[in-house]
This record gives structure tokens, sequence and C-alpha cells, in this order.
């Protein structure tokens, strides 16, 4: 359980500013320009994969492509027609605001037909993110090729709520599409996905028993972990940047207390499980680099679990969405990789 501290709630709109613009891609233009400099400096590949690849999605979906650091949002009829499905936007599985999500139906679905069911969790560092970004939406089609309903939530963010308010909305989401995905085509069999924040979040509720209802942890077959922090202790040692003291007590903040940070790091929590786990990091991913994904890695094989890394060539933070879709993964980096996972719909999957 986490071990709350009855501080007082920090109250500096500065740090706040400055914590969204380190790590959510928000525009550096209006930051203090020594820290932007730093930024630009150490996350840059990252920074700049996340423009181009902004590019790229705009001229694709002739979309207006927004301005430097903003996220570019996905239309439902766009993605509609790109993914041939019926989507469903917006569905509340709680009642609070931001408890929400899709459901993508391929049209392709049989009449009495059910299909396995793929949830994405999106990025964002905790505090950021959504799930109608291109970045976010753009692969449903290839999922849904594979013979998947295709699912993307939303949940709470920080500062609306700390981290057992975000976990809590995972929680929720899950037993919510248990109950209902029925209804949709859906079997009650889900394989998780999660990108950055959204890595850690899957892996957290799935490398041990006892956080996700045990109804909904046994529906679990297979988890997609993409460039997530899985070492908090260690993450937090990864930005030497100017005020990274004032940043760092947003991050203690964040989750809890600083006590909290191995507890909630799933390196340390792993136990052996009935997943099959695929781990997937860019080569060149400044901001969760590429030894977390190989400390989790080792963990889960120490606990005879069914585990696989791929490091992607020359690729960095985000980059390991752009290439889920073979429409952009153009030289076959991983696209491929990904369907074929995918379509042996099996418990235990190993590609070596």
């Amino acid at each position: 359980m986490i071990r709350k501290r009855h501080t007082p709630a920090l109250q500096s709109t500065t740090v706040l500013v400055l914590f969204f613009l380190l790590l959510s891609y928000i525009s550096l233009e209006n930051a203090a320009s020594i820290l932007s400099r730093k930024l630009e400096e150490q996350f840059a590949f990252s920074f700049w994969e996340n423009e181009r690849m902004k590019d790229e999605f705009a001229r694709f979906f002739g979309l207006k492509r927004p301005e430097t650091g903003k996220p570019l949002f996905m239309p439902p009829p766009i993605l509609a027609d790109y993914a041939e499905a019926l989507v469903y936007k917006d569905i509340p599985y709680g009642k609070k605001k931001g408890q929400t999500l899709d459901i993508l139906v391929p049209l392709s679905l049989r009449s009495g037909e059910k299909l396995p069911v793929f949830v994405f969790v999106h990025g964002g560092t905790w505090i950021g993110g959504s799930k109608d970004e291109v970045l976010y939406s753009h692969f449903a089609r290839e999922v849904l090729k594979a013979g998947y309903l295709f699912v993307s939530l939303d949940y709470r963010v920080y500062p609306k709520v700390r981290f057992s308010g975000i976990l809590g909305d995972i929680r929720q989401a899950l037993l919510w599409l248990l109950a209902h995905v029925e209804a949709y085509g859906g079997q009650k069999q889900f394989v998780l996905c999660g990108h950055s924040a959204g890595a850690h979040l899957v892996a957290l509720t799935t490398v041990q028993h006892g956080v996700l209802p045990e109804e909904v942890y046994r529906s679990i077959t297979q988890v997609f972990l993409l460039s997530g922090p899985y070492d908090l202790p260690a993450y937090d040692e990864t930005l030497d940047i100017p005020f990274k003291n004032l940043i760092r007590q947003v991050f203690f903040d964040l989750f809890e207390g600083r006590n909290n940070l191995r507890e909630l790091s799933p390196v340390f929590q792993v136990e052996h499980t009935h997943i099959s786990y695929v781990l997937v990091v860019g080569e060149r991913d400044e901001i969760t680099p590429r030894e977390q994904s190989e400390k989790l890695l080792a963990k889960l094989l120490e606990k005879n679990n069914t585990a696989s890394l791929f490091v992607v060539p020359n690729v960095g933070h985000g980059g390991t969405l752009f290439v889920l879709n073979s429409d952009f993964d153009q030289e076959g980096a991983f696209a491929p990789i990904f369907r074929a996972l995918l379509e042996r719909k099996t418990k235990n999957v190993v590609v070596q």
C-alpha cells in the first residue's frame, strides 16, 4: 500500500509549469531561456523526433500542423475511416471528469463474433497526455487488422489527483471493460499496452498480484510495454537540469512521498505471473533510457516469466509508437513483429 505523508500540498504554480514543460512536450518558447536550452540539449533527439512525427502525421491524415510543442489530435471521423472501424467515443467508466474511454470495433466484425480486446494506456508523465492524440491512436488500424477490439482510455492526472487516484482510474476502467465489453463484440480477454507513464502503470498493475481485482488480472494474457520508467529512484536521477530540486519536490508529491518510489517501481515488485511481456524501447531514448527496460526484463526472467525486449534502432522516446504502424514504419523496424505477436493471441509468446 502507498504510505501517505501528511504534508501541505505544493502550491507553486511556477514549479508545476516547469514540470509540465519538462516532460510533456509542451512548447518551450515561454519557459525560462536557460531551462529551455538545457531541456533541448538533454532531450534533443526525442523532442525533435516528436516534431518530425507530427509533420508526418499531419501530411498523411490531412490535418493542420500544430505549433512546435503542441499535441496533434485525431478527429474521430478520420480515425474511423482510416481504421475501418465503428468508433464509440468518450464512454464514461466513472463519474469523474476525465474517466472516459474509446472503443473501436472493426467493420468486419460478424454478427455474434467476439474478439479479444487490446487496451492502450497513454503516457504524459502522469500529468498530461490524451487518448485523442494522433500519437496514441494511429496504430489502432494495425491492432484491428490483427483481430482485436481497440480500447484507449483516459485517466485523471496530477495535480488533480496523486498517484493513488491515477492507479484507481486504471483499475476502474478495466473493471468497467470486464463488465461491459461483450456488448461491443469483445471477449473477456485483454492485451494491455502502455507508453511511457502508461507503460509504468501497466507494468505496476500486472507484474504483481493484488493491484488489480483477481477477475481482471486473470483476463490479461499479454502486455506490451513501450518506453517506460520502471525504476523510479533511478529515473529521478536521470535529470540534470536547472531547478531540479524544485521539480523533484513535485515528483515526490505526485507519488505521495519519496519513500513510495521503490514500492511504486515495477522492477522491485515482480512476481511470477501467467502473463507474457513484450518490452520495447528506442535505441536513442534519453527520457526513459534502455537500462530501465533491461532492468525490468532481468527481473521478469529471474521470476520465470515469459518476456522479450526489443531495442528499436535509431528511435527515441515517442518513436516506439510510430513504428507500431506499418504505414509509418517504412523500414520494418518493428511493425511486422508487433503484428505477428498480436496475431498469435496466445498467453506465452517469445520472439528471440
